[in-house]
C-alpha cells in the first residue's frame, strides 16, 4: 500500500486525503523497494591466450664492432742491409788449434760465417771448374784453386747477409747496436818489432768474444768507420793524416 507523502501514514490506494494529517494524495504508487537489484554490470570477456604459440620477438640488432686504431710499423730502411767488408778471424782452441770464421761487417750487424772444410773444398772446386771452363791448363787451374783459398772471404761481398747467416748451422751474428767496445791489440814477434797478428775483443751485453786476425789496415779503417769511438786501438798507436804512427 502507498504512504502519505506528508506524514508517512499508510493510506489506501484510492484515498484522496490522508486520514491522519488530511494532506491530499495524488495517485501515489507503491514505493520501489530498496532491495530492487540494479542491472548487472557489463563484464567484458577476459582475453584468453591463443593456443598457437607466437614466435618470439626478433633480437635487437647487433651493435657495431668497436673501431680499431691502425697499427703503424717502423718502415724498412731505404737501402736495407748491405755488406761493407769481410776478413778472416781465428778463434783459438786447445793445443794451438783454432776455428776459422769470416767476419762480415754490414751496416746493421757483424756476421760470423764458419770456414768449414766442406765449404772451403767446394769453393776450391768451383774455382778449378771455372778455370777449366775458361780453357786454362793444369797450372792455371791449380793457380786459381790456390788463389781461391786466400780470397775465400771475399766471396761474401756479393752475397746477401741473410744467405751468409744461413749458410751453416754454426754461423751467428751480433747486432751493431749491442756492441759496446772493440779492442784491438798487436801481437808481435819475440823481437817486438814485427806484428804477426792482432787480437780482437768484441764486448757485448751477452759476453766477450775473442779472435785473432791478420793485420789489415783497410779492415781496421772499416771497423772505425762503422763503430766509431767504440774501436780501441793499441796503446801508443794512432794515425795522423792517414799515416799510422806507433810510439
Amino acid at each position: 500500500m502507498p504512504y502519505c507523502e506528508n506524514c508517512g501514514t499508510q493510506v489506501s490506494a484510492d484515498a484522496k486525503f490522508c486520514r491522519n494529517c488530511g494532506a491530499p494524495q495524488r495517485g501515489l504508487q507503491s514505493p520501489v523497494s530498496s532491495g530492487a537489484q540494479s542491472p548487472p554490470p557489463v563484464v567484458q570477456p577476459t582475453p584468453q591466450a591463443s593456443s598457437v604459440h607466437s614466435s618470439p620477438p626478433p633480437p635487437p640488432p647487433p651493435s657495431a664492432p668497436p673501431v680499431q686504431m691502425p697499427v703503424y710499423t717502423q718502415p724498412l730502411q731505404a737501402f736495407g742491409e748491405r755488406v761493407l767488408g769481410a776478413n778472416v778471424f781465428r778463434k783459438p782452441k786447445a793445443l794451438g788449434r783454432y776455428d776459422s770464421y769470416t767476419c762480415v761487417v754490414t751496416n746493421l750487424r757483424m756476421i760470423f760465417a764458419q770456414m768449414t772444410n766442406e765449404i772451403v773444398a767446394q769453393s776450391s772446386q768451383a774455382a778449378r771448374d771455372q778455370a777449366k771452363a775458361q780453357g786454362k791448363g793444369f797450372w792455371g787451374q791449380w793457380g786459381d784453386q790456390l788463389k781461391s783459398s786466400f780470397t775465400f772471404s771475399q766471396r761474401y761481398l756479393s752475397m746477401h747477409p741473410s744467405a751468409i747467416l744461413a749458410e751453416t748451422p754454426g754461423n751467428f751474428a751480433i747486432d751493431n747496436n749491442t756492441i759496446s767496445e772493440i779492442k784491438l791489440k798487436e801481437e808481435k814477434d819475440r823481437g817486438g818489432i814485427y806484428v804477426r797478428q792482432m787480437e780482437v775483443e768484441i764486448h757485448t751485453p751477452m759476453g766477450k768474444y775473442e779472435f785473432k786476425m791478420d793485420k789489415d789496415e783497410n779492415y781496421i779503417n772499416l771497423l772505425k768507420q762503422v763503430y766509431g769511438q767504440r774501436v780501441k786501438m793499441p796503446f801508443g798507436s794512432f794515425t795522423f793524416h792517414g799515416i799510422k804512427i806507433g810510439l
